[in-house]
């Protein structure tokens, strides 16, 4: 038997309103207890973001998100019913899959009459992107399948992105990409524009591009250099030799494999929209089953290209004791077939660190609630040993920052994402949850931020990204890097900092006699005006918690600054820098990975 699908009108503007209707033919005469199979992407059952699902229904026709199945011209009649299923493991339910089932009662529907299949007074997704609609008659899968195709809206807002670190003399690519008001490539048409140097230097004109250019570009004099067109700036690059980096990475990505995720390639976006470096799905382990983790696979492979992007092969998995949220990297993308989590039952970890390592975030939540919530998603680093397998903690993601307990902070859980559209807020779990918490424990670890993005579109502003110290652009480079601790985090702008210790990088640690001088260094160029710049301590044995060591809102107000300090050393201490920079709505931070100086 051969089924065919066809969609009348398959494309729409982002978040328009509008109905989809798909015409199926049979070529066999369909009788009672035949079915009609269909299941929309879960972009298109998404409200406005991960939590809440589209309430589709059968008994309103003139109500929103109605869905029906009928046969023109026929007595024939379905009963409809809709049942929660996720696409990529249908024996699991998913928080937005909708499995809509359609079975004859009545009548016959001859060979190859049309059958309609109508989801009414809903509206597109609010990400661009080509999808699939997954679609059986009697069990039978149509010749082609029927695809829906959402375009970008117009411009809002402009970015340019440079590498951090570049050599004398490297041509680079200065990515120009425009945004609609749901951070897709828009589909504004730019004609005559001027890319400049902040100086004022000329490097292109009569610049044509729908959405996004890349321009070639090259600095021969060392220094710090900054790109603009018309009133927009990109983040700094530094031209010297020897001198590459951070590359800049969002490794907590969900799509479509996730069942409370949309998204259908997450290195498209990551790359050519975000400019990032590198990047990582972790979708849920308990979503994925063999299909896919093979998806996974594929697209990490198929993303790789070393020396220009790197992939970094992930899942987010919760290993039985391991409280809270954890994701999952592998340095090597076979492993993650080896070490697959498997739904029902506990997968072992990896015992060398050389080869995986888990990465905890949100480390302070509790999903919606209050006071009573109890402890929620919230991290105890001391509830199993984690045999060195956790390296760095991510230290912020769209859900807010972990930086510390502080409900009333402005980037906290209670108040981060009540800035998108879904409005959804969370709580702050009082404890030792934190990363200044782990850091008074004793416990060594480095920060990254990364967006625990929903959309499969990776790197957003305000999502939180890692920019990572590795010696070049591969999946082994970038793997060792984090490892080493040779990292920082910020929430979603490219904050270019240096920071040290005695000489002692970011990450790093080093033994000093009591009563020496420490030289602290701290170096921030921005992407906008700082609003203040910290350098915080904490002496083992002497202090309840971190306190400054600087701390200085820079004055003339700039979007550099630099500072050197010293410090008497009177035992064991670890220190870190953190910056704030506007708008003051919603300011953009970056978190150094610690330096520790023990006690000789």
């Amino acid at each position: 038997m051969s089924v065919m699908a066809t969609i009348e009108e398959n494309t729409f503007r982002v978040r328009q309103d509008c109905s989809v209707e798909i015409a199926v033919r049979s070529e066999r005469e369909l009788a009672p207890g035949d079915t009609v199979e269909v299941q929309f992407p879960n972009s298109w059952t998404i409200v406005s973001g991960p939590s809440f699902t589209r309430p589709l229904q059968t008994t309103d026709p003139a109500g929103e998100h109605h869905l029906s199945v009928s046969a023109p011209g026929c007595e024939a009649q379905f009963s409809v019913e809709i049942r929660k299923r996720h696409l990529n493991l249908p024996e699991r339910e998913g928080r937005h899959g909708r499995h809509i089932v359609a079975t004859l009662t009545q009548g016959r529907v001859p060979a190859g009459s049309p059958i309609r299949v109508v989801y009414a007074n809903t509206c597109a997704p609010y990400v661009a992107e080509t999808e699939t609609v997954w679609l059986r008659v009697g069990g039978q899968a149509p010749e082609a399948v029927p695809t829906l195709i959402v375009t970008p809206g117009v411009a809002t807002c402009m970015r340019i992105i440079v590498p951090s670190g570049v050599e004398p003399g490297e041509t680079f690519d200065v990515l120009v990409v425009s945004l609609d008001e749901f951070e897709n490539c828009s589909c504004t048409q730019y004609e005559n524009e001027t890319l400049m140097l902040d100086d004022g230097r000329l490097i292109a004109g009569g610049l044509n591009f729908v959405g996004s250019v890349r321009v070639p570009a090259s600095l021969s004099d060392e220094g710090v250099y900054r790109f603009r067109m018309g009133d927009v700036v990109s983040n700094a690059v530094r031209v010297a030799k020897g001198r590459r980096g951070p590359y800049w990475g969002d490794i907590h990505i969900h799509t479509k494999l996730s069942s409370d995720a949309m998204g259908t390639d997450p290195y498209e976006y990551a790359r050519q929209v975000s400019g990032l470096d590198f990047a990582g799905a972790a979708d849920h382990w308990d979503s994925l089953g063999d299909l896919g983790y093979r998806q996974t696979l594929d697209w990490v492979e198929e993303a790789y290209e070393p020396g220009k992007f790197v992939s970094i092969p992930a899942d987010e998995r919760n290993p039985a004791g391991w409280t809270g949220h954890h994701n999952i990297y592998f340095r090597n993308p076979t492993d993650l077939l080896k070490y697959a989590a498997k739904p029902g039952r506990q997968t072992p970890l990896p015992e060398d660190p050389s080869v995986a390592m888990l990465i905890p975030h949100h480390t302070g939540i509790a999903w919606g609630g209050g006071p009573t919530a109890g402890v929620g998603a919230a991290v105890d680093v001391d509830a199993v040993d984690d045999r060195g397998l956790r390296p760095v903690v991510e230290i912020y993601s769209h859900h807010g920052q972990s930086e510390l307990y502080d409900p009333q902070h402005i980037l906290a859980y209670e108040f981060n994402r009540m800035r998108n559209p879904e409005r959804r807020a969370n709580t702050s779990v009082a404890g030792p949850f934190y990363a200044q918490d782990y850091w008074m424990m004793g416990r060594r670890f480095g920060v990254i931020g990364s967006s625990d993005e929903h959309s499969g579109q990776g790197g957003r502003r305000h999502g939180g990204l890692a920019a990572v110290w590795a010696e070049e652009l591969t999946r082994e480079a970038i793997f060792d890097a984090v490892r080493e601790r040779r990292c920082y985090a910020t929430t979603g702008e490219r904050i270019l900092v240096d920071f040290s210790v005695d000489g002692v990088p970011m990450g790093g640690r080093a033994k000093r006699s009591k009563g020496s001088k420490l030289k602290i260094r701290l170096q921030v160029w921005g992407t906008d005006l700082l609003l203040r710049v910290e350098i915080l301590r904490h002496r083992f044995g002497v202090d309840k918690g971190f306190l400054p060591v600087l701390s200085v809102p820079p004055r003339p107000e700039s979007m550099d600054a630099g500072f050197g300090i010293e410090d008497e050393f009177t035992g064991d201490a670890v220190y870190y820098a953190r910056i704030t920079q506007e708008p003051l709505e919603w300011p953009a931070m970056a978190w150094t990975s610690p330096v520790w100086i023990d006690a000789e």
